[in-house]
């Protein structure tokens, strides 16, 4: 008896031994997955760190402004440090790429953190600047719908002299007839705003653009183009996932789930959007921008096949995303005298947060305020002006406009409402929650929402 008591007990260990050993076994193949997978690890909140490193290759009219802001507003809050240009233009990095490191705002004593501006892609030199360690991403559009904003917004009908309502339709009949006849760098545009842009802000050669080049060497050179970009960057987005790719951002960027809300920038409705073109004349436009087709057919295709992969709870995460993405945008748009905090609970991707005043401020504070407040905090740094006791008197005679609250004082007036520079001061502390600063605005009903609360 007692020995078949022993053998029981002895089987019964034996088995419990052997179902802990397999959980052993499951968790150890969880971890190695989420590690090995950047799409999976990040899909949890907490399993990672952060990435801070970022170069976003920021191209002409594929929903780029809209990423500038979400980058914006994590660097701005963490006080990371951006390449930015020394001078108050934005688009200073372009066309001409990071050529010469004197142009550019120096972080004190730390590596930067973040490129957001259009520049040409390079990655030598961006690296330089950020650390070989930068995750670099971009976004793409599909190449007719990005003909037809670039159409509008640059009046290409007028700088190409083609009359008529049916512009567009002219020019696709023949493109080769209009393009590169008109040099669009001095709006802030590539040389042609219609061949191949995104692939020449992308790095593609514009030596190999030559239309002497025989078929099949054309061929050969965009596929390794594609490979190429396939291969340097983390992240491609698409413009007509929009939703898809942020969740693939916040994945991949080990990001929370609030870094990536967003209202639209240099969004526009234009009669040219609503125009259908012919397939015929497609055709034409693929034969012409055979590159950029390229590019978005392979990136769509593989921003699908991301999503795949990233198994069944990304649709739940973006579902999630979504209600998030409403109820941020309802609450941040209600008036003045209806404006309470609310709270987020927290989920797997996303700590609990509130969506009050300050919140709403930074997210839709516009970006040539974001650039300048950046810039103004790099000036000060270098100027020293950290050695100012924070929050210990009020404003001097100049007020808060003055040092040594800020050094691009009349670009702060310019580019940002007194709503968003008072909630700005409270962020680098040189207010505190007993000044008053915040009273003299309280009657202004404020395009945020609210009024500027101190950062707790």
């Amino acid at each position: 008896m007692a020995s078949t008591r022993q053998r029981a007990v002895c089987g019964f260990a034996l088995l419990l031994v052997g179902l802990l050993s397999l959980l052993a076994s499951m968790r150890y193949r969880e971890r190695y997955r989420l590690s090995m997978d950047p799409i999976m690890r990040s899909s949890r909140v907490h399993a990672c760190k952060p990435d801070t490193k970022v170069a976003f290759i920021k191209l002409h009219k594929t929903g780029g402004s809209t990423i500038m802001q979400v980058l914006h507003r994590f660097g701005y809050l963490r006080n990371l440090s951006f390449v930015q240009p020394s001078s108050n233009n934005i688009n200073q990095l372009y066309p001409y790429g990071l050529q010469d490191i004197r142009k550019y705002l120096p972080p004190e004593g730390k590596e930067f953190d973040i490129l957001t501006y259009h520049t040409i892609y390079d990655r030598a030199r961006i690296t330089q600047l950020l650390s070989g360690n930068a995750t670099f991403v971009t976004i793409l559009r599909e190449p007719m719908d990005r003909l037809k904003s670039a159409f509008n917004y640059y009046q290409l009908a007028r700088r190409f002299r083609i009359p008529g309502r049916n512009a567009l339709q002219t020019f696709l009949e023949n493109p080769e007839r209009f393009d590169n006849k008109v040099d669009l760098r001095s709006s802030g545009a590539p040389i042609s705003a219609t061949k191949n842009p995104m692939a020449v802000e992308l790095g593609y050669p514009l030596k190999d653009l030559s239309s002497n080049l025989s078929t099949g060497v054309r061929d050969k050179n965009i596929r390794d183009f594609v490979d190429k970009i396939s291969r340097e960057f983390g992240l491609v987005m698409v413009t007509e996932y929009f939703d898809e790719s942020l969740v693939l951002l916040r994945r991949l960027l080990c990001w929370d789930m609030q870094d990536i809300l967003y209202f639209k920038y240099n969004s526009y409705e234009y009669e040219l959007r609503k125009n259908t073109v012919s397939e015929r004349l497609v055709q034409n436009y693929r034969r012409h921008n055979a590159i950029d087709y390229a590019l978005y057919g392979h990136f769509n295709r593989t921003l699908w096949r991301k999503i795949n992969m990233a198994g069944g709870n990304f649709q739940e995460e973006l579902s999630h995303f979504r209600w998030l993405q409403d109820k941020m945008r309802t609450h941040c748009n209600r008036e003045f005298y209806d404006f309470a905090p609310i709270y987020i609970g927290e989920t797997a991707w996303n700590a609990g947060f509130r969506i009050d005043a300050t919140f709403c401020t930074w997210m839709k504070t516009w970006h040539m305020c974001y650039f300048t407040l950046l810039r103004d905090r790099n000036v000060r740094i270098q100027q020293d002006k950290q050695k100012v006791p924070t929050a210990k008197r009020l404003p001097r005679t100049g007020g808060i406009y003055s040092d040594p609250y800020c050094v691009l004082c009349e670009n702060i007036k310019k580019h940002c409402t007194v709503h968003e520079y008072v909630t700005h001061l409270y962020h680098e502390g040189f207010l505190s929650p007993s000044q008053s600063s915040s009273s003299k605005i309280t009657s202004i009903k404020s395009r945020h929402g609210g009024k500027p609360q101190p950062i707790s």
